[in-house]
């Protein structure tokens, strides 16, 4: 038997980490049926893959309220809206616009506020008040000159921002408008010669207007007084950023927008503010390109983010990604919400968003085969912060074993700590040992976080050598995190001993046998 041993006894009770765990699986090892990768937030899909209907843009608010959301739906030729009471499962039609396959964007957008809907589609902005649907023409640009898709309300729901350029839209000049929904009056807000776009208010001071420009969607800034000709808010040079992308402006807690940082030294998102305040990495993300950050959305009271992360080999048609919850106040490490399919363009990229009370998440799924695309959201049942543990260790701070194969401790900004352990076995039975202490016996419910993987095995837990649960399937298609929980789980005083044993395969694993990564173990009392 090899040792390892790193000794420790992890921190006690104040460290709280997440929730999600596995739905327990049946059956026994030798028919591999093992606990298969599921959180435990309510996940429904709103839609069917026939039914070809995807999510709103996550600049953009696509709930009508607590209980209504809208959903697009491709169709040959057009793109119908159609509103979905999330209780009943009604729904309702709202209205149908020409989006023919050879338009640049064959597809809309729609951004809702106080029961007002506006959309581009046919060249024009539209307004639907949801009390009546009947789409009314809004605002149509100077001939020779075509629309972005992008449309953004003000916070007070009263006025919309667009822009607009030469048609077909391959560069600037880009003219921005502010377009009031009662009664139509037109602003200018901006003018420039080269491409600008994904306009958008400040929802903490919408004096502010973010806009993105250049190769790497840079991130610049309009206001009246302190940037009247627009201003670059972000050094991305400065900051180990190549790639500075999809910025989001909805936080109603603070002047700035949430932005993605792609490659480099300083993956993750931040925080960039139009005043002097400095830029602020606020949860590191993975540099490679499995499971790194593409497109963000935050939560209005800016405690929240959720992001689409890249699959295996990127962003490209028939990846399959995952959902992220990132506490971007750094006390919870990033949880998993599902996995999900990228298709071969918009709509049909995951764009995870908030509802405005931050308590649903809304994103389009897309399958692989088909490229058709469905909604999925997921409810956090009234709070995403998770329960608190009574105890709680990092993996690399117990002491630990192995019997077959080695373990190491890992570096990654992700895990609670910034590091976990990595379990590579010899062979099916070899097994990661870790020993930790309790003051009192007793029945616990045990939580594990583990990092999921390609080259992931299916894994037996056992306490004190009674087993517990279903064996655990670690695998996945792209890099997640994952937090299963055990009831009923039977700790000694003093010495107990957690054991992960090896004991089969996912067929599609890379790796045989599958490998095991641990980031955190902790108890709370049962009840």
């Amino acid at each position: 038997m090899s040792e390892i041993t790193r000794r420790g006894f992890g921190r006690m009770a104040g460290l709280a980490v997440l929730a999600a765990g596995f739905t327990a699986g049946t059956g026994g090892v030798g028919t591999a049926v093992a606990a298969t990768a599921q959180e435990p937030f309510e996940l429904r899909h709103l839609s069917t893959f026939d039914q070809r209907r995807y999510f709103t843009y996550p600049t953009h608010n696509g709930f009508v309220d607590a209980d209504r959301i809208v959903l697009g739906q491709r169709e040959t030729g057009a793109t119908s809206l159609w509103e979905v009471n999330l209780r009943s499962g009604q729904e309702r039609f709202l209205a149908r616009f020409a989006t023919p396959a050879g338009d640049r964007n064959p597809f809309v957008w729609w951004n809702i506020h106080s029961g007002r809907l506006v959309t581009c589609a046919e060249n024009a902005v539209w307004l639907i008040d949801l009390a009546a649907p009947s789409p009314v023409k809004l605002y149509s640009p100077p001939a020779g000159r075509d629309l972005s898709v992008v449309v953004n309300l003000h916070p007070a729901g009263d006025r919309v921002l667009c822009s607009h350029y030469p048609a077909p839209i391959t560069a600037g000049p880009t003219t921005a408008v502010e377009i009031e929904l009662t009664g139509g009056r037109v602003r200018e807000v901006y003018s420039g010669s080269v491409l600008a776009t994904h306009f958008q208010y400040s929802a903490h001071d919408p004096e502010w207007i973010g806009y993105s420009l250049g190769g790497n969607i840079l991130a610049w800034a309009l206001h009246p007084v302190h940037a009247p000709q627009g201003k670059m808010i972000w050094d991305q040079a400065a900051s180990g950023v190549p790639v500075g992308t999809h910025n989001v402006w909805n936080s109603r807690a603070d002047t700035g927008c949430l932005a993605v940082a792609i490659g480099g030294s300083a993956a993750g998102l931040w925080m960039v503010h139009p005043d002097d305040r400095p830029d602020r990495l606020l949860a590191p993300g993975p540099s490679s390109a499995n499971g790194a950050y593409n497109h963000c959305a935050i939560s209005a009271d800016g405690r929240w983010a959720v992001t689409d992360t890249n699959g295996r080999n990127g962003s490209a048609f028939g990846q399959v990604g995952a959902v992220a919850l990132v506490d971007l106040t750094g006390v919870h490490p990033p949880r998993t919400l599902g996995l999900v399919g990228w298709g071969s363009a918009h709509p049909g990229h995951p764009h995870p968003a908030f509802s405005p009370d931050g308590r649903l998440v809304a994103y389009t799924d897309t399958e692989a085969a088909t490229d058709r695309t469905r909604v999925t959201l997921c409810d956090s049942g009234g709070s995403w912060t998770p329960r608190p543990l009574d105890w709680v260790a990092e993996a690399e701070e117990l002491a630990f074993s192995t019997s077959g194969g080695r373990a190491e401790v890992f570096a990654d900004p992700q895990c609670g700590a910034g590091h976990g352990v990595l379990f590579t076995p010899a062979a099916s039975g070899s097994a990661l040992t870790f020993t930790f202490q309790s003051s009192e016996a007793g029945l616990r419910t045990l939580r594990l976080r583990v990092k999921r993987h390609d080259s992931r095995g299916i894994y037996r837990l056992s306490v004190n050598g009674a087993t517990v649960g279903a064996p655990l399937d670690l695998y996945s298609p792209v890099m997640t995190y994952a937090e299963p929980e055990f009831g009923q789980v039977s700790v000694r005083a003093g010495t107990n001993t957690l054991r992960l044993t090896h004991v089969g395969q996912h067929t599609d694993s890379t790796k045989t046998p599958g490998t095991c990564a641990i980031d955190r173990i902790g108890l709370r009392r049962a009840g």
